[in-house]
């Protein structure tokens, strides 16, 4: 069983049509998630570090973008 510090933290949601990090619903049973923001399916899962990655996202752009909010 792996741990959640071996995975690199939880798991977070990136809306690639918001193009921000949001939260979701899960559709059915499979691993499909619907954003609560602008109800598309369009939605990678990972850790904060694969997705921060994959996506070049800037950890001060998202924290400014949560404050304006």
């Amino acid at each position: 069983m792996i741990k959640k510090d071996e995975l690199g933290g939880e798991i977070i949601f990136y809306c690639k049509d918001c193009e921000e990090i949001v939260e979701t619903s899960r559709i059915g049973e499979k691993h499909v998630y619907k954003c609560r923001k602008c109800g598309t399916k369009n939605v990678a899962f990972g850790t904060k570090r694969s997705i921060y990655g994959f996506f070049r996202l800037d950890e001060k752009e998202v924290k400014n973008s949560k404050k304006s909010s």
